[in-house]
């Protein structure tokens, strides 16, 4: 509905010649290659009630956010294969896409998920049942944000891929989203908002923008985060104390919806924000927080 002025340049429209950024991005190439996805996939299957096909990763990868590390690694490879020109990417990124509808069909209702207990934790939510906490939610390690990088993932395999599958299983979550919250009370929303759920947001209005389907946009809707958004879209600077994070990817979503529809609720947030956070909450190395926490305006 809003006319941009200005759009990113697409992965692979621009070419880094002979040089250390060449050089870097190369590295980055053959590190995603070095990667498993069997074990990237392997807490997928394992909650799917699926066998592993390998053991799963370390670090986070084997403790409650479990799974977030496979939705980089499919936006990785999607836009590397037109960075580097190189099929090998996608055909990683079908490899990895087929895996998870398999996993989505062993489920049966949509879900898609590694985060360990996450279908009894989601369960507890879409009966009202909400615990929330900055990065806990009925007792799993920010759910929502683990799922964000999933949809991401999955509509990036399919914006630079081509990948038919990958929207396919994206709007079967999406669905299954809706469902487990359709029951929530406004109240509750907000409630379990205060836990960081990433850019919800943004991925669901792509998925409107892709599908046309107006429930998603109704959805990307609900993930409003009254007690952040409401005072950016009133230009007020409240950003002082608050996980640094966790908000840029509300405000990014934001705009998201704004560009798609126009809604003037919306208008202010994203250009505020940019502004507040540059003007203000911003160092002179070019950071914005410390420990993730925004400070005091312009000290």
């Amino acid at each position: 509905k809003i006319e941009l002025q200005a759009k990113a340049f697409e992965p692979g429209d621009v070419k880094l010649l002979a040089g250390p950024y060449r050089h870097a991005m190369e590295l980055d190439a053959k590190f995603l290659l070095s990667l498993d996805a069997d074990r990237l996939l392997s807490w997928y299957r394992k909650e799917a009630g699926l066998p592993e096909k390998a053991a799963g990763y370390g670090g986070w990868e084997s403790q409650g956010i479990a799974g977030h590390s496979l939705g980089h690694y499919l936006s990785a490879c999607a836009r590397m294969s037109r960075a580097a020109d190189n099929p090998e990417f996608c055909q990683r990124a079908a490899y990895v896409v087929k895996e998870l509808a398999e996993c989505q069909a062993a489920n049966g209702d949509g879900f898609l998920g590694a985060m360990p207990n996450g279908k009894k934790v989601f369960a507890e939510v879409s009966r009202g049942e909400i615990r929330s906490a900055g990065f806990d939610l009925n007792g799993s390690w920010v759910p929502w944000y683990n799922l964000h990088k999933l949809f991401a993932g999955l509509i990036d395999a399919h914006r630079y891929c081509g990948n038919e599958q990958a929207l396919e299983v994206a709007c079967g979550l999406a669905d299954w989203a809706i469902a487990v919250t359709s029951k929530l009370t406004p109240e509750q929303w907000q409630q379990m908002l205060a836990c960081e759920h990433g850019g919800m947001n943004e991925s669901l209005a792509d998925l409107y923008a892709l599908t046309g389907n107006e429930a998603y946009l109704e959805l990307a809707n609900k993930f409003y985060h009254e007690g952040v958004l409401d005072a950016l879209a009133a230009e007020r600077d409240e950003l002082a104390g608050k996980h640094a994070n966790t908000q840029v990817p509300k405000a990014i979503g934001a705009e998201r919806i704004y560009q798609l529809s126009g809604d003037k609720k919306y208008e202010r947030i994203g250009p505020f924000f940019w502004q507040t956070v540059v003007a203000n909450h911003t160092y002179a190395n070019g950071g914005n927080s410390d420990g993730e926490h925004f400070g005091a305006p312009r000290k």
